[in-house]
């Protein structure tokens, strides 16, 4: 079992189902929370299941509370890093996605691992070598302490997660997603 990390990077349907499920005061209370800034400003509302009423997410008032932390990259930093990829990659890739990402390949935050419910997002940390960087929403909740995590859909378990790094193992062995340097 990895140890727990000191820090994680959710991705934007991360940070929304957290907030859906009531469980995102509970996360950053059991660890730092790392808001890339494309995300923290990305991320607004979701909408309520039960009533179908958005409900306000405020995450730039929760940065400057205290409760979570803004991080960001520069366009320079995010366009080398998302030249490593082919262009099916990079197109998959949100921008939220491409920072958080570019924020652990750079080394900006450390103990630091990305928490995607997001195939592309997932496979990217794999080719590039830093799947130990990442985890799924079921196994951090788990870790951590945090109840909550059978109420989860299938793309934020663990299994998914492990398909997903299994996926990027055999398409960097074919050659896919990652653009050929040459020799």
């Amino acid at each position: 079992m990895s140890p727990k990390p000191k820090s994680l990077i959710p991705d934007a349907m991360v940070v929304i189902v957290l907030q859906e499920l009531g469980l995102w005061e509970s996360l950053c209370r059991h660890v730092t929370v790392v808001v890339p800034s494309i995300i923290l400003h990305e991320v607004c509302f979701y909408t309520d299941r039960a009533t179908g009423g958005r409900v306000h997410i405020d995450l730039t008032a929760q940065a400057l509370a205290g409760a979570i932390r803004e991080e960001s990259a520069t366009g320079e930093e995010m366009d080398e890093f998302a030249r490593q990829f082919d262009a099916v990659m990079v197109e998959n890739l949100h921008a939220g996605e491409i920072e958080a990402l570019t924020l652990l390949f750079k080394g900006k935050v450390a103990d630091c691992r990305l928490c995607s419910a997001d195939r592309a997002a997932v496979k990217a940390l794999a080719l590039v070598g830093m799947k130990n960087k990442g985890v799924s929403l079921e196994k951090a909740l788990h870790e951590l302490g945090v109840p909550g995590s059978r109420r989860l859909k299938p793309q934020y378990s663990q299994e998914r997660f492990e398909e997903w790094l299994r996926e990027a193992s055999v398409d960097r062995i074919q050659g896919r997603g990652l653009v050929r340097r040459p020799f």
